[in-house]
């Protein structure tokens, strides 16, 4: 048996608390991206981010907008979290035949460099940059 250590940071794992303080965290970060103005507009709403659990898909109606959100980052740091560059893929969804020219590989922002993707799956759909759901079926 080891000795016994004192845990400073983090969440203790399989303790019933540890999601709930997690989504917390979580929630606080959320809310202060969805203060933000940007994002698209559907109806009367505006969507800036989706998220379930620790899914988060950021949406923005160009470039400057999802640096902006990445800028919040400063937020989630105050609560132990950070972005997973690993993780984190950047893609362009349009309706227009215009992807093809904007051969940009990567998002760069701040010291992050994010992959651009034709394609994701986020909770189980496949989202592609064509903006068509004939993958998913």
């Amino acid at each position: 048996m080891s000795s016994f250590f004192e845990n400073k940071t983090g969440l203790k794992q399989g303790d019933p608390l540890s999601p709930i303080l997690f989504n917390l965290a979580l929630q606080k970060v959320i809310q202060s991206i969805k203060m933000d103005p940007s994002g698209i507009k559907i109806g009367k709403e505006r969507l800036n981010i989706l998220a379930y659990a620790d899914d988060i898909a950021l949406i923005g109606k160009n470039e400057i907008e999802i640096k902006l959100f990445v800028e919040m980052e400063n937020i989630a740091r105050k609560f132990g979290l950070w972005i997973n560059q690993e993780k984190t893929k950047n893609m362009i969804v349009e309706r227009k035949n215009n992807l093809k020219k904007n051969k940009i590989e990567h998002l760069k922002v701040k010291n992050y460099k994010f992959e651009r993707v034709e394609n994701f799956k986020y909770l189980g759909v496949i989202i592609n940059e064509d903006n068509n759901n004939q993958i998913d079926l």
